[in-house]
Order: structure tokens, then C-alpha cells, then sequence
């Protein structure tokens, strides 16, 4: 088989840029596991919030929230957002930190209230007020429906005439004059660009190419459900955190999920929950707020990836022409998606960014993974 593009990582940032790229020429999309999604993306917070503390990041969330708010039609059958708002609450002597998250959110033209104790707890009555001395709502965050959203790149992408090659473990990588051969076991594809969408896993991709690796760092975070609190009906409080970020609480239908909002570095890999991580999550909560927890319902973990300043990267080295990377989303791939996707296919075509991201300050030096202060290593 032989393409236009051949993109590695079957994500959320895979499935994306299949979706944009598919519309201006032929793209194999090449997944490993048996779903599109298993890794990082299927096990998201699933939070649209702009009070992100990279700047490129943050801009680029902000670009993508009228696709998500709005999406095509035809794209899908039921909305991907979801009101839920979000709640930052700090003790008393923090509030230098609370104005740097509402300096980060008015920044890209979001809202953001500041809140007092007593406001705070309004919202999120479950807090111990002592522990309260304010807060900053951002009342535009949004829930995102995960599935709907990857589903719908998915959809679209085929609809163009994208292949999607599940079960397709990336074993060996080749370049010739013709340009990349992409091989697993039973098969392989050619095309002269290849976009590494591939996660954690970014580097080995390039390593099986024999690119230098960008350095991407996959962080571990440990997550769990637990059962709805008897006093409370809190279907309609926002997700709650505390501002140096020790624990956060965000309601789901029928439950409650909580984090302790780590971010343990680990090998890119197949990652499960930390019992320790659970045990501090919970005493954490608990010291903040009135819940029990007791025994958790569910608990998981899922890979953020980053590289060393925490922004995304899109974009090729100028001694590596046809291998595009498409990584380090940080934990924010879900909802960057729409605006990274729509930065990749301009930069691969050769136009200019779109207006909804150059009217946020944001340059393909921004993404570029030869930009100042992106080192590999081995």
C-alpha cells in the first residue's frame, strides 16, 4: 500500500490529524493496539478548561473550543461538551498562585471569576471552609465526551478515504528515495511523509527511523472512582481543585472521580494504578473536604507525555524533511486536538496557520520541535 501520509499512534492526536490530513490527500493511519484510543486518550479526565500553564498549550486549547462547543455537521450525533465549569480553591497565603491562574485563563479571552471562601463553598459545598480562603472559577469549562470525539475523527477520516490498521505493532521503519516504509507484522506501507502521533512511544518511533529522539517524557497519573457522598447531590458542581494541586475531585454520572493529580515519571508502557498513589489521593480529599471515601469503585492510570517546556509539538526538523512529529500534548491532547490537527495539516501543506491560532500569538516556531530549549537525549 502506498499513501500520501502515514501517521503512527492511532490517539486522539493520530486520529485527529487523519481526519484534517485525509481531506487533502491519501492517509494510513497505523495503531498497535486492537482500539484506537487505549492508552492515554481513553483515559482522560476528559476536561475542557484553559487554565493550562503552558502558553502554547493554553492557546492552542482556546483555538480548538469552537469546534469542540460546535463541531461540524455531520460530525457526530451527540455534543461533545458538556457544561461543568471548574473550580481552583487555595488556603489563605496562596493567593499569589490563584492570581496566576486567572492571569493565565483572562489571557486568551476566557472568563474567570474570582471568588471568595463562602462563593467557593456555594459551588462546591463539600469543602472544609477553613481550608478555603478563595478561589477562581472558570465558568466555560467544559466536559468533554471523549468517545464521541475520537469516534468522530474516526468516522470522518474513513469517510475520506482514510485506511485505519489496527493491531499493526510499528516493528521496523525504512527510508529510501521513494521515502518511508512503515512495517509491522503482515504488512507495510510507503509514503513520503510519515507523522509520529505515537504518544509515549514517540521516541522509539523515531529510533526505529533513525531520528534523534525529541525526549519525550511520559508521566504516570493515577485515577479512581467512588461512590456519591449521602448529604450532597453533586451532579451540578464543577470539578474541584486545590491550587498547588494535590488532589482533585471531579463528578461523573452515578459516582465521583478523584485524583491526586501525579505526574510520576515512568516507561512508556501498559501503566496501572499506584496503591500508594490511591491512599494518598484519598487522605488528601479527605483533608479538604467532608467526603468518606472508603473503598474505591474503580481506579486506573493513563500516560501524559511531555517534552522539556511543557508545550506541544507540530512540525519537522529542518535535517529530518519528511518526519513530522506530532507529540507532547502533556496531558492536554483532547482538547488541543481540533487546533493541532488544523496546525499540523497547514504546516504539511505548506499554508499559512489558521486565524484562529495566529489571532492567539501562536507561530510555527512555537510548535517547531527545533525551537530553543527542546534537547534529545539518547
Amino acid at each position: 500500500m502506498r499513501v500520501d501520509v502515514i501517521i503512527v499512534g492511532g490517539g486522539i492526536a493520530g486520529a485527529s490529524a487523519a481526519y484534517v490530513l485525509s481531506r487533502h490527500g491519501s492517509v494510513a493511519l497505523v495503531e498497535r493496539e486492537e482500539h484506537a484510543g487505549y492508552h492515554s486518550s481513553g483515559r482522560s479526565a476528559a476536561q475542557f478548561t484553559v487554565g493550562i500553564t503552558a502558553p502554547t498549550m493554553r492557546r492552542m486549547a482556546q483555538a480548538s473550543r469552537a469546534f469542540l462547543e460546535t463541531p461540524p455537521s455531520g460530525f457526530c450525533a451527540h455534543p461533545i461538551m458538556t457544561p461543568r465549569g471548574c473550580l481552583t480553591v487555595a488556603a489563605a497565603g496562596q493567593e499569589a498562585a490563584l492570581d496566576r491562574l486567572e492571569e493565565r485563563i483572562l489571557s486568551v479571552g476566557a472568563r474567570a471569576e474570582r471568588l471568595d471562601g463562602p462563593a467557593a463553598l456555594g459551588l462546591f459545598p463539600a469543602l472544609r471552609a477553613e481550608k478555603v480562603h478563595g478561589g477562581i472559577y472558570e465558568p466555560d469549562a467544559m466536559d468533554i465526551d471523549v468517545d464521541v470525539l475520537l469516534q468522530g475523527y474516526l468516522r470522518g477520516a474513513k469517510a475520506n478515504g482514510a485506511t485505519i490498521v489496527l493491531k499493526a505493532g510499528v516493528d521496523a521503519i525504512r527510508r529510501d528515495a521513494a521515502g518511508w516504509t512503515v512495517a509491522w507484522p503482515g504488512g507495510e506501507v510507503q509514503a513520503p511523509l510519515l507523522v509520529n502521533a505515537a504518544g509515549a512511544w514517540a521516541d522509539e518511533i523515531a529510533r526505529l527511523a533513525g531520528i534523534a529522539p525529541l525526549g519525550i517524557v511520559p508521566k504516570r497519573r493515577t485515577a479512581f472512582t467512588f461512590a456519591l457522598q449521602p448529604d450532597h447531590d453533586s451532579r451540578a458542581w464543577p470539578h474541584v481543585s486545590n491550587v498547588d494541586y494535590r488532589w482533585y475531585v471531579k463528578p461523573e454520572p452515578g459516582c465521583l472521580m478523584g485524583s491526586l493529580a501525579d505526574a510520576a515519571p515512568v516507561e512508556p508502557g501498559d501503566v496501572y494504578a499506584d496503591d500508594f498513589d490511591i491512599a494518598q489521593a484519598i487522605d488528601n480529599i479527605e483533608q479538604d473536604t467532608s467526603f468518606r471515601i472508603g473503598r474505591p469503585l474503580s481506579q486506573w492510570a493513563g500516560l501524559r507525555s511531555f517534552v522539556a517546556d511543557a508545550n506541544p509539538v507540530a512540525g519537522m526538523r529542518p535535517e529530518e524533511p519528511g518526519f513530522f512529529w506530532l507529540a507532547g500534548q502533556g496531558g492536554c491532547g483532547i482538547l488541543t486536538s481540533p487546533a493541532m490537527a488544523e496546525a499540523t495539516a497547514a504546516l504539511i501543506t505548506g499554508r499559512e496557520l489558521p486565524a484562529n491560532l495566529t489571532e492567539l500569538g501562536v507561530t510555527a516556531a512555537d510548535l517547531s520541535p527545533a525551537r530553543a530549549g527542546l534537547q534529545a537525549s539518547g
